[in-house]
């Protein structure tokens, strides 16, 4: 873990203003730690970002700091509902972190808002930015199916349902993809409207005003990557530090952070966590493990390995076999997290910001290199916010990082659309994987046509298939 490394004396700051701090950045580059540097020095307190810390469980998988290292500071919205509860949606997440927000202002102190779950944090910073259905909306997922039971059936039921509806928006969505294909149905029975329809309006009703930035879904956490994009102004005034880092040079560290997590207790707390949900469903309640905290890194990795452990005889080898295969999946996932939630910074919250004409309050700190954490970082978010909240001008090197300029540059993302090879049995999504799947070996493989060896050589087959004789 980070260290404070701070060297520069502490300031009682009262915030009089709608001021804040807004850290982001990928998984595993020390957003937390600086939070509390920051918040240390500028009497500040800190509002969770992060979607899955919210959740009262598997602190280690979430990554939530532990309470030594949070120096007394509170710490808003982190572990505050419950497993029992329903699911919380973004726009309750926005709805409760404005009004923390709006609570820690009143008291004169900095608002500082961490974490990587970055489709909150832009709802969170951009007003009117939830796509608003109907008088359902604030329908718990329990209440919605009761009413709409097809949101409770399978993925491939609820796609069919969909295709029914709205072919158009059906189209674009991975038949496995659940929650996408859920919202879509939700916003079709809340509102009474083809959700490609909502999409389309809220995509000409941004082409008519600027800046822009990207609509949030409020009932769900992914639906702000395809839909279109909406006017409107931020919620307070914020600084926003983005702790970057090169993703190749990143990959290691993360891959050890998850041998620290396995050694700090990781899988027991995976094996808790079950045996909680075993509790649930002998009592009655389903729980839905595609949505919450049940879809952690590491929970759904690991459970196999421990389901097996559990179950019959297992030998000392297979077992670490399987605990190898389960931690080597879990660093996958977790560098592949790491991808998404950069390319969601690059490609979704600076161009909000481009589009609002506030990208001069985009901070890029160095956190590549943690040796030069103390100079690269923390020196750099202090003079930031020290010129922030006195309302002078931001340090010139800030605004010009070290970094290469593409990473301003979102990349050019391929047409969304489903498609389907029944030869191969697998969807791709976009025109890019479509035109290279059929030189791939796989599909190249399994669209040879088989040999017919009994039409080429009917002589030695039937050879082969002469009765038994004695020789003798």
């Amino acid at each position: 873990m980070l260290r404070s490394l701070t060297r520069w004396p502490l300031m009682s700051t009262s915030i009089t203003e709608s001021h804040a701090i807004v850290i982001v950045g990928t998984t595993g580059v020390g957003k937390s730690q600086l939070a509390v540097t920051l918040a240390e020095r500028y009497n500040g307190e800190i509002i969770n970002g992060d979607a899955l810390q919210m959740y009262d469980g598997l602190p280690i998988a979430t990554n939530k700091l532990p309470i030594a290292e949070r120096k007394s500071i509170p710490h808003h919205l982190l572990g505050c509902i419950r497993l029992e509860e329903e699911t919380w949606t973004v726009g309750k997440y926005v709805r409760s972190a404005t009004a923390v927000i709006e609570d820690v202002i009143a008291r004169g102190k900095l608002p500082i808002v961490v974490g990587g779950t970055h489709y909150y944090t832009q709802s969170l910073l951009f007003e009117d930015s939830l796509i608003k259905t109907g008088p359902t909306e604030h329908l718990s997922a329990e209440a919605q199916e009761k009413r709409w039971p097809i949101l409770g059936a399978t993925p491939k039921e609820m796609l069919e349902w969909l295709r029914v509806v709205d072919p158009e928006i059906a189209a674009r969505w991975h038949p496995n993809d659940r929650r996408k294909i859920r919202h879509s149905l939700e916003v079709y029975f809340t509102s009474g409207r083809k959700p490609s329809d909502v999409y389309r309006e809220q995509q000409r009703a941004s082409s008519k005003s600027m800046p822009r930035h990207d609509i949030v879904s409020e009932n769900t956490s992914q639906e702000t990557k395809d839909a279109g994009r909406s006017s409107s102004p931020m919620r307070f005034n914020p600084l926003i530090l983005w702790v970057h880092a090169d993703l190749d040079k990143l990959s290691s560290g993360l891959d050890r952070r998850v041998d620290q997590m396995v050694d700090t207790g990781l899988i027991d707390e995976v094996r808790s966590m079950h045996g909680h949900l075993q509790t649930q469903e002998r009592s009655g309640t389903l729980v839905d493990q595609s949505r919450g905290i049940w879809t952690a890194i590491g929970f759904k990795e690991l459970l196999p390995y421990v389901l097996a452990c559990a179950g019959a005889e297992i030998t000392v080898r297979k077992a670490e076999g399987l605990k190898k295969q389960a931690i080597e999946l879990t660093k996958t996932a977790t560098r592949q997290y790491a991808k998404q939630q950069q390319r969601w910074i690059r490609g979704k919250l600076l161009r909000a910001l481009q589009e609002n004409d506030t990208l001069e309050k985009l901070i890029i700190l160095d956190g590549t290199e943690l040796s030069q954490w103390l100079q690269n970082v923390e020196a750099i978010a202090v003079d930031a916010v020290d010129a922030f909240l006195k309302g002078d001008p931001l340090p010139k090197s800030t605004l010009l990082p070290t970094l290469s300029k593409d990473i301003l540059v979102p990349k050019a993302k391929g047409h969304i659309k489903a498609r389907y090879c029944d030869i191969c049995n697998i969807t791709m999504m976009t025109q890019q994987e479509w035109d290279a799947h059929p030189r791939s070996k796989k599909h190249r493989k399994a669209a040879r046509t088989p040999v017919d060896w009994q039409a080429l050589y009917p002589r030695a087959h039937h050879q082969d298939n002469l009765p038994e004789h004695d020789d003798r």
